[in-house]
């Protein structure tokens, strides 16, 4: 697969696109020779693409990395933000974007700054393991291992207080943090808030076009410039090519993906946490993540939803997120 994305903006989403962004694009990016996806290539671009666009980050009194256990106790990297109020301090753990197959500490060390500077929290960031070279569902196992351990262990090992924790993410990290919360009220760990941004929901493993999705903006936003339905469908087979083709092992990994291949089939929408959920008017992912919505809705639950118009407009969902956090935690 090319990459399709470099190629001039479709004609079909220039109406949703900020003129200054189609400038930007076309004069920086849209002529970028295409060529064939290279894993190794994005995974050392992708941290740097995703602070574009949300200016300088704040200063924090303290950053440094650690580490937690993650699933079956192997250790996994965090990178905990400190706020310059004396501890013990509530704390907000983030979940990393990438469609499962990117990212790393630096990827949103940017947002971690922002939240614990403006929400008045520290933050632990997740290095959840990645596919292909471990199976999905690899990135939700380590993230709620790391949940427990920090709800268990963190007052000793952080500093926090773990009557005060809430999660976020973005993509494929607000996916991870919507499933825990379903997993965090099952084990009986206290969440405050779970926000997050453009979160993906359903298994599109099941669609063979944009056509064949039920979400309109599938078909709308099939080819943005960013995020389309092609770079959707590289990631989703890169997701399911990293459970073993045959055998017994293929068996129990396919076990352990449950209902989080689409997590509208999650068993019990009743009980979570309070929840935000900010779509783009220009993400095909937008229609799922405000359905997922509408189901917590459903459960009884209480849910902030919120569509920004057109382009992801960081800074404000930056800002936003930061006033949850610190409304929900401070309270």
């Amino acid at each position: 697969m090319s990459h399709e994305a470099l190629n001039p903006i479709h004609p079909s989403v220039l109406p949703h696109l900020d003129p200054v962004f189609v400038q930007l694009y076309n004069e920086h990016v849209a002529n970028t020779p295409g060529g064939p996806i290279d894993l190794a290539v994005l995974r050392t671009k992708y941290s740097v693409l995703y602070s574009y666009g949300t200016g300088p980050a704040p200063d924090c009194a303290r950053i440094y990395d650690a580490q937690v256990p993650g699933h079956n106790g192997d250790l996994i990297p965090v990178r905990v933000y400190e706020p310059p109020s004396p501890g013990p301090w509530p704390v907000h753990i983030d979940f990393h974007g990438g469609g499962w197959g990117l990212g790393d500490l630096d990827t949103e060390s940017h947002i971690c700054k922002h939240f614990c500077a403006k929400a008045s929290v520290c933050v632990i960031d997740v290095d959840y393991r990645l596919v292909p070279e471990l199976a999905f569902p690899i990135g939700i196992q380590d993230s709620f291992a790391a949940l427990q351990h920090i709800h268990a262990q963190g007052a000793q090992q952080f500093n926090i207080d773990p009557t005060r924790i809430s999660l976020g993410g973005v993509s494929a990290g607000g996916n991870i943090a919507l499933v825990c919360a379903h997993l965090a009220r099952d084990a009986n760990i206290p969440l405050k808030l779970v926000a997050v941004g453009t979160p993906t929901v359903d298994d599109i493993s099941k669609f063979k076009s944009a056509a064949d999705a039920p979400w309109p903006s599938m078909q709308t936003m099939e080819h943005a410039p960013t995020l389309n339905w092609a770079r959707l469908k590289w990631f989703d087979n890169l997701k399911w090519q990293s459970i073993a083709s045959e055998g017994p092992t293929r068996d129990s990994q396919l076990a352990a993906v449950k209902w989080y291949a689409n997590i509208l089939d999650a068993p019990d929408f009743t009980g979570l946490p309070k929840t935000v959920i900010y779509t783009a008017g220009c993400d095909p992912l937008r229609d799922e993540g405000e359905a997922y919505a509408q189901k917590l809705i459903a459960g009884g639950n209480e849910v902030t939803q919120k569509r920004f118009a057109d382009l992801w407009q960081a800074k404000e969902f930056i800002d936003l997120t930061a006033e949850h956090i610190k409304a929900a935690l401070h309270s």
